[in-house]
């Protein structure tokens, strides 16, 4: 983060940054649930791939935190800098969890596999029609901005799954 930033404005880029990776989590998590709903029959080998897709998305995005940081500083990261970078890139991982309970509520024979399917998806969508609601009203927008922001990071999502049902 750049030094010049002051406290409030540190802490605004984190939350922002933060929501920017749950954003992309919520994408990328919802495209694979989508993408992988047909050669997936197991909730186990469901929970599987969203396990490894949160600490995938997790190293990914703090690694390359790391260095693009190291670089631009061109020093070694302190303690403090690289506790940072794993907290603010956690929010891209937490997009698997819902659909992770759900999957093992299938697991035990509590909801159908498809039922866990459609409901995963359903909820990642909603959560970026939240966040995009969220985000209006944060940014001062009126409730009929804010609602056209949340429908923009909500089309997103069902964009995202119109693509992957014609691939």
């Amino acid at each position: 983060m750049d030094a010049e930033v002051s406290g409030d404005q540190g802490a605004d880029l984190q939350r922002s940054e933060r929501l920017g990776h749950a954003l992309y989590g919520l994408i990328i998590v919802t495209a694979t649930v989508v993408a992988e709903k047909e050669h997936i029959e197991e909730p186990i080998h469901a929970i599987g791939l969203l396990v490894g897709i949160g600490v995938v998305l997790v190293l990914a995005h703090t690694y390359t935190g790391w260095i693009a940081e190291r670089v631009v500083a061109n020093e070694r990261l302190g303690k403090l800098r690289r506790r940072l970078l794993i907290r603010n890139n956690v929010p891209v991982a937490l997009a698997v969890v819902v659909p992770i309970a759900l999957f093992a509520f299938s697991w035990v024979g509590l909801v159908g596999i498809e039922a866990a399917y459609a409901v995963s998806i359903a909820f990642n969508i909603l959560v970026l029609l939240a966040i995009g609601i969220y985000e209006g009203r944060r940014a001062n927008m009126s409730w009929l901005g804010a609602l056209f922001s949340g429908a923009a990071a909500g089309g997103i999502g069902v964009f995202v799954i119109l693509i992957e049902i014609n691939i």
